[in-house]
This record gives C-alpha cells, sequence and structure tokens, in this order.
C-alpha cells in the first residue's frame, strides 16, 4: 500500500491534468472564435509543456512508495510556474482562469506544513501581483474597458481591490485552513494508533489468556513430575551423582511450580503493575547480573554516564523481563559481545543494547512491536510486542536501528524521575 505523500502526488497530477484539460477546452474554443494564431500557438506549445512536465515527473514517481514534503512543494511550485506563464500568454489578470493560483495554495495548506504553504502564498501572490503589469496583450481576454485599462481611480481602486481579494484569500488558506488541515491530519494519526493500539492489546490478551490456561494446564504433569523425582530419590537415594540429579531437578520443577501459578493467579499480575521508584544503575545492574545467572555463556559490557548515577526511574516488575527478553535477543542473534549503555539525556534515560549478530530482516523490523510477526524463525514477534507493550506502559518508547558495520541496536527510552 503506497504512503500517504505518495497518493497526495498522485491526486496533485491528476488535479494539474483536470486544469490543463480545462484550459485546453478553452484555448480550443478561442481557436474558432479569434483570428489571434500567434497567442493560440504559443499558449499551446506551453500546454503541451506543462503536460510534458507533469508526464515525466509521475512516470519518475511511480515506482517511489513515498515523497518528501519537499519534492510535494516543488511539483507545487510547478503548477504556480506553469499556470502563471499560461496567464502571461492570455492576458495576464485579464483571464478568468487566474484565480486558479490559489488553487495550488489550497493544496498546499491540506498536505503540507504551514511554512511550505506560506512559501507557496507568496509565491502565487507574487506571480498574481506581476500578471497584473506585465503581460501579453489577448483581445478575446481584454476589451476596452478591462480593469487593467480602466484609466483614474476607480481603474486603480478596481486593480487594488482585484488584489487585495487574492491577498487576503491566501492569508485565510495559511492561517486557517493549513491550520484545520494540520489539526485533521493529527487528529488521525491518534486515531490510527490508538486502533494499533488497541489490536496490540488484543493480541497480548489473548496472549495472557492462553498462558493462564496452560499454566493450569500444566499443574497437574510438574506435580507428577515432582512425585516421580521424589520416588526416585527413595529407589536411588544411595547414589551421591543420581541424588544430586534428582535434587537438581526438583528444584527446577518447584521453579516451574512458581512460575506457573504466577502466570495462573490474577493477584499476581495486579502486582506485577505496581510501579516504584528506583535507581536506574543498580536496577539495571540487578537485571543483567540475574540474566547472567539463566545465559552464563554470555559476555555482556555494562558503561554508564555520569549524569545516570543518581538517576531515578519508576518501574514496576514487567521491565526486567523485558530487558531480558531484549538481551536474549541479542544473544541469540550470535553476537559474541554485548554492550550494553546507561545514559541520562534530560529528562531521558536511555537503555542502549548493541549487539554484533546477524541483525534484523528489513522486512521484519518495521513490524517489530506493532503485531505478532508470524513468519519470525527465533520468535522475534511475540516477545518484542510484549517488550513495546511493557516500555509504553512505562511512558518509554522502543528504538531499533541497523548499525553499518553491522548487528543491532536497540535503545529503550524511558522517562526519568531525577538525573
Amino acid at each position: 500500500m503506497p504512503h500517504l505523500s505518495k497518493v497526495h502526488l498522485n491526486q496533485l497530477f491528476i488535479v494539474r491534468a483536470l486544469a490543463l484539460a480545462a484550459f485546453a477546452v478553452g484555448l480550443l474554443y478561442l481557436a474558432t472564435t479569434t483570428s489571434d494564431s500567434d497567442v493560440i500557438t504559443e499558449s499551446t506549445t506551453a500546454l503541451v509543456v506543462l503536460a510534458t512536465i507533469t508526464a515525466i515527473s509521475a512516470w519518475y514517481f511511480r515506482e517511489k512508495q513515498a515523497v518528501t514534503d519537499l519534492q510535494l512543494s516543488q511539483q507545487i511550485a510547478v503548477d504556480i510556474l506553469g499556470w502563471s506563464f499560461l496567464m502571461y500568454l492570455t492576458g495576464g489578470a485579464n483571464n478568468p482562469f487566474i484565480s486558479y493560483l490559489l488553487v495550488p495554495v489550497i493544496i498546499s495548506a491540506a498536505v503540507l506544513h504551514q511554512k511550505f504553504t506560506a512559501v507557496m502564498a507568496l509565491a502565487a501572490l507574487l506571480a498574481y501581483t506581476l500578471l497584473l503589469h506585465y503581460h501579453l496583450p489577448f483581445s478575446p481576454l481584454s476589451p476596452a474597458m478591462s480593469h487593467t485599462n480602466v484609466h483614474g481611480p476607480a481603474g486603480n481602486t478596481h486593480i487594488l481591490g482585484m488584489w487585495f481579494n487574492f491577498a487576503f484569500s491566501a492569508a485565510l488558506v495559511v492561517l486557517v485552513v493549513s491550520r484545520m488541515a494540520h489539526a485533521m491530519r493529527q487528529r488521525e494519526k491518534r486515531a490510527a494508533e490508538l486502533r494499533e493500539n488497541n489490536l496490540r492489546n488484543e493480541q497480548i490478551h489473548a496472549i495472557a489468556t492462553m498462558a493462564a490456561t496452560t499454566a493450569h494446564e500444566l499443574g497437574t504433569p510438574l506435580n507428577t513430575l515432582s512425585l516421580y523425582a521424589d520416588e526416585l530419590k527413595h529407589l536411588c537415594g544411595n547414589t551421591p551423582e543420581v541424588e544430586s540429579l534428582l535434587n537438581a531437578m526438583e528444584e527446577r520443577l518447584d521453579q516451574c511450580g512458581q512460575i506457573t501459578r504466577k502466570l495462573a493467579s490474577r493477584a499476581e499480575i495486579d502486582k506485577l503493575r505496581v510501579q516504584s521508584s528506583q535507581l536506574a544503575k543498580p536496577w539495571l545492574e540487578g537485571v543483567i547480573a540475574q540474566w547472567k545467572k539463566k545465559r552464563p555463556e554470555a559476555h555482556i559490557a555494562l558503561q554508564t554516564d555520569e549524569q545516570s548515577q543518581d538517576a531515578s526511574i519508576k518501574i514496576d516488575q514487567t521491565l526486567a523481563p523485558a530487558i531480558e527478553n531484549l538481551l536474549n535477543n541479542a544473544l541469540e542473534a550470535g553476537s559474541e559481545l554485548i554492550e550494553v549503555t546507561l545514559s541520562c539525556y534530560g529528562k531521558e534515560i536511555q537503555i542502549a543494547i548493541r549487539d554484533y549478530g546477524s541483525g534484523i530482516p528489513s522486512e521484519i523490523l518495521t513490524q517489530i512491536g506493532k503485531t505478532v510477526i508470524q513468519d519470525s524463525e527465533k520468535g522475534l514477534g511475540i516477545g518484542l510486542m510484549l517488550t513495546h507493550a511493557t516500555i509504553n506502559n512505562h511512558g518509554g518508547s522502543l528504538l531499533h536501528h541497523q548499525p553499518a558495520d553491522g548487528g543491532t541496536l536497540t535503545t529503550v527510552i524511558l522517562p526519568r524521575e531525577r538525573c
């Protein structure tokens, strides 16, 4: 699906084509009613040139998924310059099509930032002002008493009134319509983000329900395994090696039992959401130490800056598993070394996790955190979606970057309480 900016560009080309077609129909009519063939020929040539520019532009942008505001503004400027030249050949401000110069300004207000709209409005106003004084005479549109030929105070007042009307309309577009369009775009953006968050929350709720159900189902087999381990200890208790293994097995089974009970308990889930204020550095050191116990093969280095020494963040118990998930992804990417950097910038705490592994494919990178990635081979979908949700619930954000020298740089941004 093309980006919205590409849709706007295509619509601009359609509007330009319709305007050129209307102007061509007008020229065709005048060609049958006037003997001024030179002006008709020149105007037709200019019309063909502008149509050719439109076709070349459409061909150039045909495969681009998105365009920048600068590129859009350049195409709108082509409209203003091209139309101004057509007006210059056909009577200037006497031509009734002169009012079309306001259309590019309106389009700019609808799709571009206000500063671009202001530039387009000034360009259109300058073109209109010049066309009042500089244009080629065109007899069908320049009767003896046209407003540019009226002499005396009445003629001057009429000319000033026409110019002021155009200037006032352009100012209204810049100051009012542009702000209204910006507000509508922001509202649509918030609505899209809300829909995306609702979809993600529905998926997370489904995962949580599935996890609770699975935890209940695992309870019986775990209890059975604990009984088997206890029976084996009685049967093989005289063998120290076997007894040691069975003790380790019982510890793991107890740990699994505690995890399943937490998953199945609504009270435990509510307890996980209670936030508390903690110093960022010792908290992160503790998270890394706990993770190292689970993944002793990992080589990890932690760096902190001076500003983060006394920085505090407000967290709950779900944030540590989110950081551990990012560390697991870095390790599973095949990185021999994982670098973690804790920094404080203004009102933000940043935790940067840098690995030198295989990186994240570009087609998956754009989907991370938005939904479950069905074709993910290493479980990036659910884990990172839950991690994104956890960090968002803390008022933060998660950024992924592919450095030029390979690997992945993942940055967790959290609001700080004090630095």
